[in-house]
């Protein structure tokens, strides 16, 4: 016989939903980003564009790469999942783009 459910136990799996479902969609958001980090890395070899053009591009995908990464990680740890090196492989995130996790551009 199960025990009946109290109002702590279901606000707790209320909040540990709403943990799992963010944590899926910053997941979503990190691959994302860097999906169009490396198409533009392919991209910019065969582009005639104008190189400060492609700097400037490439400073924002990676800049975004490495918010999506800062709120990835945050929200694991404060989830209780601790441990980020194999979500970094998983994810093969570029060394460039683990530089910049949680650093602030200027305005």
């Amino acid at each position: 016989m199960t025990r009946p459910k109290t109002g702590y136990d279901v606000l707790e799996y209320e909040i540990r939903e709403e943990q799992a479902a963010t944590m899926g969609r910053l997941g979503r958001e990190l691959q994302d980003t860097l999906d169009a980090l490396h198409a533009f890395k392919r991209e910019a070899g065969s582009s005639d564009a104008a190189a400060d053009r492609r700097d400037e591009q490439r400073e924002s995908l990676v800049h975004a790469a490495a918010y999506a990464l800062w709120n990835f990680i945050v929200q694991r740890e404060c989830s209780g999942f601790r441990g980020t090196e194999h979500i970094l492989k998983d994810y093969v995130v570029p060394p460039e783009v683990r530089a910049r996790m949680g650093v602030t551009r200027p305005r």
